[in-house]
């Protein structure tokens, strides 16, 4: 929220200064082309990384404070030992997404400090084919 005022108070100031809108359209293309770019480059490292993972049965324990960020993060336990989610859990149906009365299958890092389970795998390989496929969209149409 405070990245979107922090854009609508600088183009205020640009328009109060005179700069041409032409400019800050293209100063909000670039924007978004790097965004669009950052994205793409952590769907790939973390896609890759999924390929060096272990597949293990484990039990979700809890929710808690990731270790590495300000966010949570859902813990899986594999064999007596707990570890974190690689990215936050979902806030929506928490009920239903995690449960601690069946095994999940997830995949373990192979430096053994954080689990992949089926929503990670999810967003890695879907967000990393639906960004290769508008990356090709984008390229054939500016071609």
């Amino acid at each position: 929220m405070e990245f979107i005022l922090v854009i609508v108070i600088i183009v205020v100031l640009c328009l109060i200064l005179g700069i041409k809108t032409i400019y800050l359209l293209a100063a909000g293309a670039a924007l978004l082309g790097l965004i669009y770019v950052v994205s793409l480059a952590l769907l790939c490292f973390f896609f890759v990384r999924l390929f060096f993972t272990k597949k293990h049965k484990a039990v979700f324990s809890r929710i808690d404070k990731s270790p590495r960020s300000s966010f949570k993060v859902a813990y899986y336990t594999i064999d007596g030992t707990e570890y974190p989610n690689v990215f936050p859990e979902e806030g929506l149906f928490r009920s239903k997404l995690y449960r601690s009365d069946k095994d999940s299958t997830v995949f373990l890092a192979k430096n053994k400090k954080f689990v992949y389970d089926k929503f990670a795998c999810a967003t890695c390989t879907i967000g990393f084919l639906l960004t290769i496929a508008t990356a090709a969209a984008v390229f054939m149409i500016l071609r």
